[in-house]
């Protein structure tokens, strides 16, 4: 038997050193994709999966590893891949004590302009590794589907790819790229592991230069040579396909001081915020700035755009300690090629919280995809969906007329609220529009009053928007369990101020 795994770079680059060259030497791309870097990626994503799933059976992990180790695999690589053209950036090289105009003496970088290399290969090409002699179980080859699903960059962060497990009965691929032990005049060195002992503590082991005690690689790994195909050497684009955008971009937020979740639409309108900033400051054009129709909601004339075909900003607390620390950006149609590079300079937001200039909100970019593959946090899949934030009205009740409701009722309240959230799965969910009466919506009470997440009132929540003549604030809130008559994906954010992570569903396992 043998097991294939096919890997793609939707940017039409894979970018990584090679071990132990120097950091501002990257003259020389490691190419092929060396199987001790990938053996890492699978150990770094299996702890990722165990968070995620709280499966976390070592035994299998380790036999994968293991497998995956024991055998030098073998590549069929792109015959169009060439060496990629060279880009400059400044990168630190030495800190010294300086001194800015109206400013203390500090310590600060010193930036030198250095040469930054990739090798380019066609987007719609693959990478096939090919292991001829490896099997592995039912519940392993689920395990590693699973892992790699989960990597979203290989190399550098910028450096996106996309791993899956090939069918194990499929047509063994012919391979064009052998490791041999022996160097050649033209053959280019490969890291590969030479040893299971200690496996995973050698993979997780620090990288610098003291943990490695004056190695020049790693323990338990030796040099293989790969002589490259010949081949066309066509430059590939390096753009995506239209089918290829990604929808789903999501961060941690870390801070000294995290916001509370009542906090929800100032973090997500800083998050609008410095998108259309970044937006507009990389696609300037003669003192002009670009727009992002996608990050704005409103369309080249200024109006607002209709069927939410805009981003929504989802700020959202995964670990239930009442302060955000995760930020899901996401947009049905995906993100052009603009939108992907703000997104990827996204790395602060300014909420204009007391304090914030003391501790600042930083973001870490955990990954990005398509909604069908990357799927954590509101994008999971649930029949069961209860308020992590309260449900904003999209109208103001009637209190005059024959259709007037009592506003001194909670009861009434609650059936208008109700009612007004079935108008919005009908027009909003378009998986269950024709089953919206088959909804089950449940109010959420505690003591005669709303309670969202089991510890916030919704007037807890700031509802009012930084814009002009915004009413939210002045608008029915309250908080719902909704069960769908089909397990359907997220994310579910309904109501005023939807896209500002208002109205957020997120799924609840504990109701079977």
């Amino acid at each position: 038997m043998s097991l294939v795994i096919e890997q793609r770079f939707p940017l039409g680059r894979f970018q990584a050193r090679r071990w132990n060259q120097p950091p501002f030497d990257n003259s020389s791309v490691e190419w092929p994709p060396s199987p001790w870097r990938l053996l890492r990626a699978v150990a770094a994503r299996w702890f990722q999966y165990w968070r995620e799933t709280g499966d976390g059976d070592t035994i299998r992990r380790d036999s994968i590893l293991c497998k995956l180790a024991d055998t030098v695999p073998s590549f069929r690589l792109p015959l169009g891949s060439t060496a990629g053209p060279e880009l400059r950036q400044y990168q630190p090289t030495e800190v010294k004590f300086t001194k800015g105009k109206s400013e203390p003496e500090m310590k600060r970088p010193l930036t030198t302009l250095m040469p930054d290399r990739c090798r380019a290969i066609p987007p719609d090409d693959t990478v096939l590794w090919v292991w001829n002699q490896t099997t592995l179980s039912p519940e392993e080859r689920d395990l590693l589907s699973n892992l790699l699903r989960r990597m979203h960059y290989f190399g550098r962060a910028e450096s996106w790819t996309r791993l899956r497990l090939l069918d194990e009965h499929a047509p063994v691929p012919v391979t064009n790229c052998e490791l041999a032990l022996k160097a050649s005049d033209l053959a280019l060195p490969v890291l590969v592991s030479e040893s299971t002992d200690g496996l995973l503590e050698r993979l997780l082991a620090p990288t610098g230069h003291s943990a490695l005690s004056n190695r020049p690689i790693p323990g338990g790994t030796s040099w293989r040579y790969a002589t490259l195909p010949h081949g066309p050497t066509i430059k590939p684009p390096v753009r995506c396909k239209r089918e290829a955008r990604l929808q789903v971009v999501r961060y941690a937020i870390d801070s000294t001081v995290l916001p509370l979740v009542t906090d929800t639409l100032p973090v997500a309108e800083a998050a609008r915020r410095a998108l259309l900033s970044i937006h507009g400051r990389l696609t300037e054009q003669n003192g002009v700035r670009g727009r992002s129709s996608v990050f704005s909601g409103k369309d080249e004339h200024g109006s607002p755009l209709i069927g939410h075909r805009h981003a929504y900003y989802l700020p959202t607390d995964e670990d239930r300690d009442g302060r955000i620390d995760h930020l899901t950006v996401f947009v049905r149609g995906g993100f052009g090629n603009a939108e992907r590079r703000a997104l990827d300079c996204l790395g602060e937001l300014n909420t204009g919280r007391k304090g914030e200039e003391r501790h600042p909100l930083r973001l870490l970019l955990l990954g990005m995809g398509m909604c069908d593959e990357y799927c954590p946090g509101p994008l999971r899949a649930s029949r069961v969906w209860v308020s992590a934030t309260p449900y904003v009205a999209t109208r103001h009740p009637k209190t005059r007329g024959p259709h007037r409701i009592d506003m001194s009722s909670l009861k009434a309240r609650t059936e208008f609220l109700a009612t007004d959230l079935r108008d919005q799965i009908r027009a909003v969910l378009p998986d269950i529009a024709s089953n919206a009466d088959d909804v089950k919506i449940d109010p959420v009470l505690d003591g005669g009053a709303f309670k969202v997440a089991g510890r916030w009132r919704p007037i807890q929540f700031k509802r009012f928007r930084s814009k002009s003549g915004d009413d939210g604030g002045r608008r029915l809130a309250g908080s719902f369990v909704i069960e769908v008559p089909t397990c359907i994906r997220g994310p579910i954010a309904l109501g005023c101020a939807a896209h500002f992570g208002l109205g957020l569903f997120l799924p609840d396992f504990s109701i079977v």
